[in-house]
């Protein structure tokens, strides 16, 4: 069995779309969240409700187009035509053009899609390298930082233990300075 040229398998369509809505999703989460932790940093004295901000906010972008690609009916103007429905033919001037910018819309959103596409890609990827990196950064910060805690917890327990020596070895030496008085009485 053939498929007729230009017509995709819904499995097909709805993938597409499942790939665009996480690549999204996953783009402006990351915008969001490279904001806020900018936002955190240069302004905000490194507080963390700026980076869970932005990445709420991007969370939600990718959301939003999402609902609106699975949901096209819900986005105000568009019309769902059952696939064996032809257009109608405008009847009025303003119909007329209206059909014409349609069509001038959707011919500069497919070049515009068909050059900026592995531009978009490039970027996503750029991101997505940035991300990891920053990623591991703050995980090599981190097991610094708790390496110092750890060291100098070590470091606190040994004057500690220290301590507890002298001031055992100081009761000694008192206990048996006290015993000796008694003795000597």
């Amino acid at each position: 069995m053939s498929k007729p040229s230009g017509h995709l398998a819904s499995e097909d369509v709805l993938n597409k779309k499942l790939d665009l809505c996480i690549s999204n999703a996953i783009v402006k989460t990351g915008i969001g969240f490279s904001a806020g932790v900018v936002l955190s940093v240069v302004l905000l004295k490194r507080r963390s409700w700026p980076v869970w901000l932005g990445t709420g906010f991007g969370l939600g972008s990718g959301y939003t187009d999402c609902e609106r690609s699975f949901n096209p009916v819900a986005v105000p103007g568009v019309r769902v035509l059952p696939a064996n429905a032809k257009p109608s033919v405008p009847e009025s001037q303003m119909g007329k053009i209206q059909q014409r910018v349609g069509e001038l819309v959707g011919k500069a959103k497919d070049e515009t899609d068909e050059k900026v596409a592995p531009a978009a890609h490039n970027i996503r990827d750029q991101v997505q390298d940035r991300f990891a990196e920053l990623s591991q950064k703050g995980r090599d910060a981190a097991e610094t930082q708790l390496n110092k805690v750890q060291d100098s917890a070590h470091d606190m327990l040994h004057k500690l233990q220290d301590k507890a020596h002298e001031l055992s070895d100081s009761a000694k030496e008192t206990e048996h300075k006290v015993q000796d008085k008694v003795r000597r009485i």
